[in-house]
């Protein structure tokens, strides 16, 4: 599967040509073009035609998703209709409650790549974990598809579903975000914490990502461009880790050639758990490296 970097995905309403004209103002590692919760009832149909607009016009760069209607609701074909076009990189689906709900997704997914002619498995998903049946089911939901690239917690909606209450330590939201990490390393994909609400409290978001980028996540929903910095600071790889990891993977290979079949570094031993931690953290320094490249080209 290809590599994608996902330290931050900004969130797009669709339904008015104000916010996607400032979306092209700024480079997020993925936008996310919504469809669902931000655009209301009645502007539904607006909504789908501005994309498709936008879509059909080759403006929109870099990775599109498109976060549709849930299934329930019952306008998956319209919504697709509108915006399933190679341009496209995949869909948030919300409300995934059980792994039958990508099927019926996956299927739908398959039409529109035969009609649009591309190949199989074009178009990749992302999940959206956010009912308490999501969490009870999440460990098959993440091996559903072989489109799936990534899980998205939504907390708002988990919360409400439990009637439970987030406090500012967030402890209902522990054993979901764990749960949905856990799964989702399993399974060898990404995993991406919910929306930060406050969005013009930047040390609030920044102790709250630190401290998921600890527990596991890839990256981050966002609601605001003003995020996109204040993720990338939490999600990506410090300085100081590059250098040691480069350290561990140098002193691995240098014990490999001297035959000792033992490496050292700052007078500890180096175990494979130690050497596979600093090959990811590089190799997702050098994504973020030719990643920049790509944008700045673009």
């Amino acid at each position: 599967m290809q590599d994608f970097l996902f330290r931050n995905l900004l969130y797009v309403p669709a339904y008015q040509e104000k916010f996607i004209e400032k979306s092209l103002t700024v480079k997020p590692d993925a936008y996310i073009y919504d469809l669902e919760d931000s655009v209301p009832l009645p502007f539904k149909e607006r909504a789908r035609t501005i994309l498709k607009s936008y879509i059909n016009s080759g403006r929109l760069r870099g990775r599109i998703f498109v976060r549709i209607n849930p299934l329930e609701q019952n306008m998956l074909k319209e919504d697709m209709e509108a915006v399933a076009y190679p341009n496209v990189t995949g869909f948030l689906l919300p409300k995934v409650n059980q792994v039958e709900d990508l099927t019926i997704f996956d299927r739908e997914l398959a039409m529109m790549e035969e009609k649009r002619n591309l190949p199989v498995g074009y178009f990749k998903v992302m999940p959206l974990i956010e009912t308490t049946a999501a969490v009870i089911n999440v460990n098959q939901i993440a091996n559903g598809s072989g489109r799936v690239i990534a899980m998205c917690f939504g907390a708002e909606d988990f919360v409400n579903d439990l009637l439970g209450t987030k406090d500012e330590d967030s402890e209902v939201l522990q054993f979901p975000r764990a749960a949905m990490v856990i799964a989702a390393k399993a399974a060898g994909i990404l995993a991406i914490d919910t929306p930060y609400m406050a969005v013009h409290d930047e040390k609030g978001f920044l102790k709250e990502e630190m401290r998921m980028s600890r527990l596991g996540f890839d990256g981050v929903q966002l609601l605001s461009p003003r995020q996109i910095e204040l993720a990338n600071i939490c999600f990506t790889p410090s300085e100081e880790e590059v250098k040691r990891s480069r350290k561990i993977i140098e002193a691995w290979e240098n014990a490999a050639k001297d035959g000792t079949g033992v490496s050292m570094l700052d007078g500890k031993m180096i175990g494979p758990p130690m050497r596979k931690r600093a090959e990811k953290i590089l190799k997702k320094w050098e994504l973020i490296r030719t990643t920049h490249v790509e944008h700045d080209e673009g």
